[in-house]
């Protein structure tokens, strides 16, 4: 009789042992939380923090400590740690190459010169990554003398002309400029710039070149040369950008080298180099968390890049190293171009695989 009692004590104790006393299904967070844990962890965020943010939206505190702990002894993030590793050293060679380029240009000021040749723009420049506004090189284009609102009106006439239209109803316009575009006809829009104030609510921009290259054909009279610059086989390859007083491209880099060509009005441009990468929050493809204010003037921020800044007006072409994020804002109603097919290498975009969230 004992020695049955026993038996089933035994076999009650070990169908205790395989079943867990707590279903891990149910105690276990949402997935979206256990991925934000994970790589607030490979991030270096300290579980207290982590811990105090996610209590503060109500998650259940031993939960929320019970998942962290088991984060970080799971064996997929001690293997990710090899990773971060690489990441960490990569970031240290990048500050080097900051540490060496302000060596070169101290003050972090874009020089502004004229009557470079294209061999030192390449040299200097293009190869070195470095930015550089160039004038009065495109002094004698007849866009220069020309573009204005009512010479684009009687030029073009009522043609259609693809807009970023409502910009200001979303904070994040830019990542989703498909949803944002909008025909209106021209003179409709040029209305707009006339009688309007300074707002960021429309824009004609590179992104609406499909509709525009064709509506717009016949600027390309106006448009001169720039030999040695630009492949002179693609010479009619650019983009038209025209909008308000008080547009915004917000903070993002391109996959190309550009030259930003300004024809009339004014524009301000904040730039960190492509080196601070590690520093921009880029929280996917090519955009960042960054916005023009945390860059005002006398503010400081803890982890925010050293920017350069730099205005351009009429006749001015600033370039733009490929990999240098940049913020554009229209100071005033603003008409200019941009050009890609520079008479150098320039084809960077079909090596580039990140165009999902970072």
């Amino acid at each position: 009789m004992v020695h049955r009692a026993a038996l089933a004590a035994e076999r009650l104790m070990a169908k205790r042992k395989r079943k867990p006393a707590v279903d891990p299904a149910a105690s276990a967070l949402p997935a979206s939380v256990r991925t934000e844990i994970a790589e607030a962890l490979m991030l270096s965020e300290e579980p207290v923090r982590i811990a105090r943010r996610l209590q503060a939206r109500g998650l259940p505190e031993r939960k929320v400590e019970a998942e962290i702990e088991a984060a970080r002894k799971h064996p997929y993030l001690a293997g990710a740690e090899r990773l971060r590793a690489r990441v960490r050293k990569r970031d240290w060679l990048l500050r080097n190459v900051g540490q060496l380029a302000a060596l070169r240009m101290q003050d972090r000021t874009i020089p502004r010169l004229r009557d470079l040749s294209p061999e030192a723009f390449f040299r200097d420049y293009y190869a070195a990554n470095l930015p550089v506004v160039l004038e009065g090189m495109i002094d004698n284009w007849p866009a220069m003398s020309r573009w204005s609102l009512d010479y684009l009106e009687e030029r073009l006439g009522d043609v259609p002309i693809s807009i970023q239209n409502n910009r200001e109803s979303a904070p994040d316009y830019e990542p989703r400029t498909e949803e944002f575009r909008e025909t209106q006809p021209l003179p409709q829009v040029i209305e707009r710039l006339r009688s309007g104030g300074p707002t960021n609510d429309f824009y004609v921009t590179a992104n609406n070149s499909p509709v525009n290259k064709q509506s717009l054909a016949p600027l390309w009279e106006d448009v001169g040369e720039l030999p040695g610059f630009l492949a002179r086989q693609e010479e009619r390859d650019g983009f038209f950008w025209m909008g308000p007083q008080g547009t915004i491209t917000p903070f993002h880099h391109d996959l190309t080298n550009n030259l930003l060509v300004q024809i009339d009005g004014r524009k301000r441009v904040i730039m960190v180099p492509s080196w601070d990468t590690p520093g921009m929050k880029n929280y996917m493809h090519c955009y960042s968390e960054w916005t023009g204010e945390d860059f005002a003037d006398g503010l400081s921020i803890p982890g925010r890049p050293q920017p350069w800044k730099v205005d351009i007006g009429p006749g001015d072409m600033l370039f733009i190293p490929i990999g240098w994020w940049h913020h554009v804002e229209g100071l005033s109603t603003t008409i200019g171009m941009s050009f890609t097919n520079f008479a150098r290498d320039n084809d960077f975009y079909s090596k580039y695989d990140a165009n999902s969230p970072l």
